[in-house]
């Protein structure tokens, strides 16, 4: 089996950015394990592959098809990343294009793939989002004296986090911001992110605008923090159950929540360190590797 992991050259200039950073470093443990190519290209050749893992094409700020790829003989699977396109027409017509022609299908956003590609339901495979790189993660301890307050992390706006964008916006009408430290997207340099999670008791995880498990549904537990979250039904997908891994909160409870959770720690950490294991047993970028094993099974026994 000779395969390939094409990346569109928009991503090479941001080798820096935390996702980037973070999806490469799972896509070479990949590399190495079946002995693929890792390339960025937006005029893929695809001759000498047998399978081609095609990255975030079309999307909503990309949505051109590249040249040929329609025309191979490769097998595609299209790890689509984010779902929408953001009303953006020619996104739209090309993904249908090309999830018609890709094998299989991967990416996160399992409800709103079910309403928006039942006709593709036959070539998805969940790939919900992860933390890594692993060991940065699993070697943290549960810090024993955090910041008794809650950070949301990541950006807001009304368009993208409807929910987070009202929490950052009503916090700062309460008396101590509510207790919630609001850090916006790109403040955290992502080498000190889970340290900078770790430093907290507790984190909130919002979701976006199309309630899909965001990275940090899973990076939060696995820094050893107790995660309040707004409940979606990807989570009990991936395992998550409230009370048990997560402390459930919605647009109208939340401040309570954070109050309740801070004045009340002792009765929280057990939820937090079954979490932090849970995910750390499950959702890292090692688990996302593993689950290509069953990929190519799959896609070489058509």
């Amino acid at each position: 089996m000779k395969g390939a992991i094409i990346i569109p050259t928009f991503y090479k200039n941001r080798e820096s950015m935390g996702q980037v950073i973070k999806h490469k470093v799972m896509h070479n443990e990949l590399c190495k394990k079946y002995n693929f190519s890792y390339l960025y290209t937006d005029t893929p050749n695809l001759d000498k592959y047998d399978i081609a893992i095609i990255r975030n094409v079309p999307y909503h700020n990309r949505p051109a098809i590249p040249p040929g790829l329609l025309d191979t003989k490769c097998k595609l699977i299209g790890e689509f990343g984010d779902l929408q396109c953001w009303d953006n027409e020619e996104c739209i017509e090309n993904k249908e294009i090309l999830f018609n022609r890709y094998d299989i299908l991967m990416g996160a956003f399992y409800d709103r793939f079910m309403e928006w590609y039942p006709q593709h339901i036959n070539k998805y495979i969940h790939f919900p989002q992860y933390f890594g790189p692993y060991k940065k993660y699993a070697s943290l301890p549960i810090n024993p004296n955090p910041k008794m307050r809650c950070v949301m992390a990541g950006s807001y706006g009304p368009r993208g986090y409807p929910i987070r964008n009202y929490i950052f916006e009503k916090s700062i009408t309460f008396a101590n911001n509510g207790y919630i430290d609001v850090s916006g997207a790109g403040k955290i340099p992502f080498k000190e992110y889970p340290e900078y999670i770790n430093s907290y008791f507790c984190a909130l995880a919002t979701g976006g605008a199309f309630n899909s498990a965001i990275a940090k549904y899973f990076e939060i537990p696995a820094a050893g923090t107790l995660m309040l979250a707004v409940e979606i039904p990807e989570l009990a997908i991936c395992g998550l159950k409230p009370y048990i891994h997560y402390v459930p909160i919605t647009k109208e409870d939340v401040f309570d929540k954070v109050k309740e959770v801070l004045k009340n720690p002792h009765d929280y950490t057990g939820i937090r360190d079954e979490g932090t294991n849970f995910v750390r047993q499950n959702h890292s970028d090692i688990n996302r590797v593993d689950i290509f094993k069953n990929v190519f099974d799959r896609l070489l026994s058509r």
